[in-house]
């Protein structure tokens, strides 16, 4: 087995969880190469949607929700780890105010409504709030999904030449909305939610195949018990 710290650059380590001491990182770039490999069997809008990886200073650089989806289900990420969810971001900035300082950390996306005026999110949108009905979860004001939960199948008629599915387990990684407060967001729709580089918590871009060399990975993994 691969050792974690070859995986891992900047760590925190997020003492507050009770019994299992984690640690929250930002993933190195030595996992370029295989995720770039990973991804050559998809279809060409879909690896233009997911090949926006880069590397800077030793670390993976560049985030969007579709390619932490795919990279947490490629079986990349440090063993027994996944990917970090707000509560884990919370945990880490609280312990170290620089840990992502100008950085940001997309974690889940942001459902509004059953629908989106911002046509390529349309389809995506119907989807997952039928999939959500199915589960008899109800949209309300609106749902966080973390990007634990999800798949990302190839959709030919999707802008992204992908979709979102949710997992079996999807219903313990769903949140309400407005259990969060956040800096902006959008009202309607699905988009993408973040961490910030100024600190702040958005649930606002429409883009969700956006990415810039400010995104980093933040895995999270289990030390063991107290």
């Amino acid at each position: 087995m691969t050792s974690l710290i070859n995986f891992m650059t900047k760590q925190v380590k997020l003492y507050e969880i009770p019994k299992v001491l984690e640690t929250a990182a930002i993933l190195d770039d030595s996992v370029l190469d295989a995720y770039n490999d990973s991804i050559k069997g998809f279809n060409e809008k879909a690896r233009i949607t997911l090949g926006k990886f880069g590397k800077a200073d030793g670390e993976l650089t560049g985030s969007n929700p579709f390619m932490l989806v795919h990279l947490a289900n490629s079986g990349l990420l440090p063993a027994g780890s996944r990917l970090a969810i707000r509560p884990d971001l919370e945990k880490a900035i609280s312990f170290d105010s620089d840990f992502l300082a100008g950085r940001y950390a997309d974690f889940g996306l942001a459902l509004r409504t059953a629908g989106d005026s911002y046509t390529p999110n349309d389809l995506l949108t119907k989807i997952l709030a039928k999939q959500l009905e199915q589960r008899n979860i109800k949209l309300g004001n609106g749902k966080l999904i973390y990007l634990n939960a999800l798949t990302i199948p190839q959709d030919d008629d999707s802008a992204y030449g992908l979709v979102f599915d949710l997992k079996d387990n999807a219903k313990e990684l769903i949140r309400d909305i407005e259990d969060f407060k956040w800096n902006y967001t959008r009202q309607e729709g699905l988009v993408g939610a973040y961490l910030n580089g100024d600190g702040g918590w958005y649930s606002d871009y429409g883009d969700l195949a956006d990415s810039n060399c400010d995104g980093r990975v933040v895995p999270i993994s289990a030390e063991g018990k107290e």
